[in-house]
């Protein structure tokens, strides 16, 4: 049985109707390329903050890139 898991680091969070689309898409992709039958495929979502990923990399538009001078 075959299993996607996908994993996005954002802001906000994916909406059920963004969720529902992908599936969608992703059941039909792996039964038309792997001849996955219906109701075969398994699909989680892992949803992280940018900051638990390399988004803590990003610095805030408000932070400057050099420390103030002290």
């Amino acid at each position: 049985m075959p299993m996607l898991e996908v994993v996005i680091a954002r802001e906000e969070p994916l909406t059920v109707e963004q969720k529902r689309a992908f599936a969608q898409e992703a059941v039909e992709i792996f039964r038309a390329v792997l001849g996955t039958p219906p109701g075969r495929l398994r699909l989680a979502f892992y949803e992280l903050r940018p900051e638990d990923s390399l988004g803590l990399l990003e610095r805030p538009s408000s932070t400057p890139d050099t420390p103030p001078a002290g």
